[in-house]
């Protein structure tokens, strides 16, 4: 499933160079970079009627050599014109063949934060877009969290390098030779959609989507949004997490077991509100904080061992808030999430919502929510219900994260 684009209000019917500075290319000199570097490419111009956003002829009757940059406006971007630069890279061979590698998008204005982008490339005879990477992918979707740039969801194969106002999309192993591209199209549109019981982009399962958005992050408010955006899923960690079930954590290492973790606000039991959806990121940073450092082999608390997971190559693993697991435990027994209530009823290993998949047993995982220098918040999935517990007994641990 890709994006749904926004429709373009006007075609391209005729070429469009815009380059820094402006440089004629005379076809003598054209024909001296075919001899010395092959990455020049010819055709005509494609006329489509289509909703694609933005056009770039690569060349019409004439040549453009890749690595030049071309500019066009697209959907998202109103009058301000997005320069592209494709770039190729030479496989030795017999013969030896020239590919289009990587496309650079650059002077992208804050209009477009919060739009994915998809970029595909045409021959000069067909309106089919070209394999670009991974032997059949036609779609280099860019994923665009506020200005933050990485591969679209369940992209592989492509590498994007994300800067202010620019991303370059590199592709691992790219399949569009050089001479037969003669168009670049780029794309602006809404993200991927998803449903809870979706695979998410960590690999693990989408299990409470808020289209509206919740406040997130490291510098997480009540009010707000960290870096000029929300959050609006949640995903939790496969079953197979850690090599196998659920690991045993206490809450904190010894020397913090009867110590309160001063940056997180105590709750009052029972805690469950919407208020606390999101908070699991920034809790789990303040229990770090206080019980040290965490990698592969010093993971021996349940904060730590969270924040040590970096499945889906994501760093942003957490221990969830009291809300964010009472939410958990509502999927995991297929009951309808309502932030209010306590995890009650339904059934564990319930097939509503696809939470059969995530191997949750009856037992009892920890929050990274406390109540009191002692005591922290737990729920038992295989009955529903919260409880307080102390810190220096070892409960379960799964990894959520939100995006």
């Amino acid at each position: 499933m890709y994006p749904c684009f926004r429709r373009l209000e006007w075609c391209v019917s005729e070429d469009f160079y815009h380059d820094d500075p402006v440089e004629e290319i005379s076809r003598t000199k054209v024909r001296s970079k075919l001899l010395t570097t092959a990455v020049v490419v010819f055709g005509s111009i494609l006329f489509f009627q289509s909703t694609l956003a933005g056009n770039i002829s690569l060349n019409s009757n004439r040549g453009i050599e890749f690595g030049q940059s071309v500019s066009q406006a697209v959907a998202c971007s109103g009058a301000t014109n997005l320069t592209l630069t494709p770039k190729s890279t030479f496989v030795n061979g017999s013969p030896g063949v020239h590919y289009l590698q990587s496309v650079t998008v650059s002077n992208i204005p804050a209009s477009c934060y919060g739009d994915d982008f998809t970029i595909n490339a045409f021959n000069d005879s067909s309106s089919t877009p070209l394999a670009l990477f991974n032997t059949t992918s036609t779609d280099a979707i860019i994923s665009n969290d506020n200005g933050t740039f990485s591969p679209g969801i369940r992209v592989t194969g492509m590498t994007v390098e994300s800067g202010a106002g620019t991303f370059t999309a590199t592709f691992t192993t790219p399949v569009a030779q050089s001479s037969s591209v003669a168009k670049l199209t780029i794309q602006s549109g809404l993200p991927f959609v998803y449903k809870v019981g979706d695979r998410g982009p960590g690999g693990g399962f989408i299990y409470y989507v808020d289209q509206s958005g919740f406040s997130c992050g490291a510098t997480f408010t009540n009010t707000g949004s960290p870096n000029g955006g929300k959050c609006r899923y949640l995903e939790v960690a496969p079953s197979a997490w850690n090599g196998g079930s659920d690991p045993l954590k206490v809450w904190a290492v010894t020397a913090y077991q009867s110590t309160d973790v001063s940056a997180i606000t105590n709750e009052s039991f029972p805690y469950n509100s919407g208020l606390g959806v999101g908070l699991g990121y920034k809790n789990s940073l303040d229990i770090v904080a206080q019980n040290g450092s965490y990698n592969a082999s010093n993971n021996d608390y349940a904060a730590g061992a969270a924040r040590a997971y970096a499945g889906g190559s994501k760093s942003d693993w957490y221990l969830p808030s009291n809300a964010e697991l009472n939410l958990l435990c509502q999927w995991a027994r297929g009951v309808a999430p309502l932030v209010t209530a306590n995890c009650t009823g339904g059934s564990l290993g319930s097939p509503t919502y696809g939470a059969s998949s995530a191997g949750f047993t009856g037992d009892t995982w920890w929050s990274s929510s406390e109540t009191s220098a002692d005591y922290s918040i737990r729920i038992h999935f295989g009955v529903g219900g919260t409880t307080v517990y102390q810190k220096l007994q070892p409960q379960r641990v799964r990894p959520v994260r939100a995006f």
